[in-house]
């Protein structure tokens, strides 16, 4: 009998940056050393044509609704029946609001927001803030090209315990990218102190690097 060989598993594809060439993550989508965007595309807006369209339609629907309203008025008087009324039943009173249980002293106690489906979202974490006009050390965790985008990847992270998260603009630093935001963890005087944050966030981060952070100017 003869033996079948089973072809060795594909070897994976490394991934780079297409502009700085440096080595990306397989799930990453925006390089995290000069912020160019890998696999992301912006989608462009929906033209106004068919907005426009669907608001001709709904004139004339309204227009024929007001037709046929006048022309059921034009008709013959019908004769008119007299209805006994029915006596309503009260109103129920409503329950008394629920009393919101008072928060820690010194903390904040975040509010849900409706969602579309009428339920409510998490609570969205306070983000830190970047120290203003100083030079120092961080974690940086992902990046995104817009503001939106980063400030989600930030709360998720928050939420998933990584202390200090916040978003920077990367046109507003020398040592990052242009046209991007940045979601960085916690600051810090030198590279050794920022390389044992990021070992104690990279597994809940999924990954990271430290970076100088120089504002502009």
């Amino acid at each position: 009998m003869s033996t079948v060989e089973t072809p060795p598993p594909p070897t994976p594809v490394e991934r780079r940056c297409p502009r700085c060439d440096a080595r990306l993550s397989a799930e990453q989508e925006w390089c995290l050393e000069c912020g160019a965007a890998v696999s992301t595309r912006i989608a462009e807006p929906r033209g106004w044509r068919a907005s426009i369209a669907v608001v001709g339609v709904l004139l004339a629907l309204a227009l024929v609704a007001v037709i046929l309203a006048i022309v059921e008025l034009a008709g013959p008087a019908e004769g008119v029946t007299e209805v006994a009324q029915t006596p309503t039943p009260a109103a129920t009173a409503a329950p008394p609001a629920a009393t919101p249980a008072p928060s820690v002293e010194g903390t904040a106690t975040p509010s849900p927001s409706a969602s579309p489906e009428g339920g409510t979202t998490a609570p969205t974490a306070d983000l830190a803030e970047w120290p203003e006009g100083r030079t120092a050390w961080t974690v940086v965790l992902n990046s995104s090209g817009t503001r939106e985008d980063a400030e989600r990847i930030a709360n998720e992270l928050a939420g998933k315990g990584v202390p200090g998260v916040g978003v920077l603009d990367s046109d507003d630093f020398e040592s990052l990218g242009p046209d991007s935001f940045v979601v960085f963890s916690g600051t810090y005087p030198g590279r050794a102190e920022a390389d044992e944050a990021l070992a104690l966030v990279r597994d809940r981060a999924g990954g990271g690097s430290t970076r100088r952070i120089v504002p502009q100017g």
